[in-house]
């Protein structure tokens, strides 16, 4: 989520922006790309809600961009208002992790059983990074 804002509220303050996004989005009710882009600019990229992007919305419970290029044939809206390039640090060090490393990772996050908002507040502070590199030294220790 890293992408879509920062320096988020809490929990329930991310709800009600994401809910405030979902709603401008709703009576805007876009169609075509130029209906898109003038929801896109309705606020600056900076103009946060509790740090969250007025893009971030909540459609069949999922939380995604309505900008993202998947909506879009591949165009991609959010280019020169969003930061399309942004990996948090996971995911930077994820993609050069071996395939063994990734699914232990995968496996850690899902015996979490946590909800999308808390996985993505905890992968943006580097909370499950650090308890998943802490886990594997305390395992290499162990069978050291």
């Amino acid at each position: 989520m890293g992408c879509c804002g920062h320096d988020f509220g809490t929990k329930e303050q991310i709800k009600e922006a994401i809910q405030e996004n979902t709603t401008e989005f709703q009576k805007a009710k876009p169609q075509t790309e130029q209906q898109f882009m003038t929801f896109r600019y309705r606020a600056h990229p900076f103009d946060l809600r509790y740090g969250v992007c007025r893009n971030l919305i909540e459609e069949k419970g999922c939380h995604l961009c309505p900008l993202h290029p998947t909506r879009h044939q591949g165009k991609d809206l959010r280019i020169n208002h969003c930061d399309v390039n942004y990996l948090c640090k996971t995911a930077t060090l994820f993609a050069g992790w071996s395939k063994q490393q990734q699914e232990a990772f995968i496996n850690f996050i899902e015996l979490k059983n946590i909800d999308n908002l808390t996985y993505s507040i905890a992968m943006d502070s580097n909370q499950l990074l650090n308890e998943f590199i802490e886990k594997e030294e305390k395992i290499c220790k162990i069978v050291l």
